[in-house]
């Protein structure tokens, strides 16, 4: 069983969102522990796992400072699962993800939370999404996907990326690199001596020790095409890239899109997400959101912020305090 210290204070309820055949994909609504008037504030987050491996609630990876935060504005999270790499595609992830934000705002998660043991509802006009590493990608696209109105109704206040992999074409995920992430160096027959061992079928959620297949398809370059797999003869292949999306101009959350990254950071480079920053701000001059925009740097490695507890961390108060703003206002 999963140390579930990190979301203490909160009911688990988890149903699944969508099927795939006969796999059922899962999200996690974690509900504080505490008697509310009215609708609550909410978060929608995606985890990390390079698109790969792992779970809405692989608790060495989840963020601290999230269910701090949640627990001071007495929020909901919903945390997603969705289809794992290379059995599906980055469009798979895509229709996933679309289903998920249908589901958010559908009867069947107000009637689920109505009838939990302390009735709840979700304030979607007030409503974060945040992910971290490739679960930052999908926040980020998310976040641009809703406030051009192409997923859903729902429009969110604002959106954060934690160290995001938020160009899968760029050459970071799609040639081999000189040095591993975390200095973790394997063979490149890791890759297919570990995809024996998955079950046939559509897979949404792995253990920790899928670590070293993730690590091995960033350190040879295959996350890239990977991603790319079946958008040949597609309309719009842009859905997949943010960066993409920029081209035509877009409109974004008018608490902006706050991208935070580690300096240290050897799975997605320092500089990766500064094109995209820099594009962004360019395209959305006079909107709500263009001030915004953040991209904050702090030392630290990949996943600097999974132990980090948000009363203490000065830094990430400051980084966070126009979101928060923008999210509850």
């Amino acid at each position: 069983m999963a140390d579930l210290t990190k979301i203490q204070g909160f009911d688990l309820i988890q149903e699944t969102y969508k099927y795939v055949g006969d796999h059922g994909i899962r999200a996690d609504i974690l509900v504080p522990q505490t008697d509310y008037e009215g609708k609550r504030p909410t978060i929608a987050r995606f985890h990390g796992g390079g698109l790969v491996i792992a779970d809405s609630l692989y608790m060495d990876w989840f963020p601290y400072w999230l269910s701090d935060l949640a627990l001071e504005h007495e929020a909901v999270i919903v945390s997603a699962n969705y289809r794992l790499m290379p059995e599906a595609t980055g469009l798979d992830i895509y229709s996933d993800i679309v289903d998920f934000w249908t589901w958010l705002e559908s009867s069947t998660v107000s009637n689920i939370l109505a009838n939990h043991t302390t009735p709840t509802e979700l304030d979607l006009a007030h409503l974060l999404v945040t992910g971290e590493s490739a679960g930052g990608l999908l926040s980020i696209n998310s976040a641009l996907q809703l406030a051009n109105g192409l997923l859903s109704g729902i429009i969110p206040r604002a959106a954060i990326g934690m160290y995001p992999t938020v160009d899968m074409k760029s050459t970071d995920f799609t040639e081999p690199r000189t040095v591993p992430p975390f200095g973790m160096h394997f063979n490149e027959s890791v890759i297919d001596d570990m995809l024996a061992t998955l079950p046939a079928g559509p897979v949404s959620s792995t253990s920790g020790d899928y670590l070293p297949l993730m690590l091995a398809a960033i350190e040879y370059g295959y996350l890239g095409s990977w991603y790319a797999r079946g958008l040949e003869g597609t309309c719009e292949p842009e859905v997949l890239y943010p960066l993409e999306q920029l081209r035509k101009g877009v409109r974004i959350p008018e608490g902006g899109i706050t991208v935070i990254q580690g300096l240290d950071d050897t799975v997605v480079p320092p500089d990766h997400s500064e094109p995209f920053v820099k594009r962004l701000r360019e395209v959305t001059r006079g909107q709500p959101g263009h001030g915004k925009i953040q991209f904050i740097t702090h030392e630290g490695e990949h996943g600097l912020d999974g132990n980090l507890r948000y009363a203490e961390e000065k830094w990430l108060q400051e980084a966070l305090k126009p979101v928060v703003k923008a999210w509850l206002h």
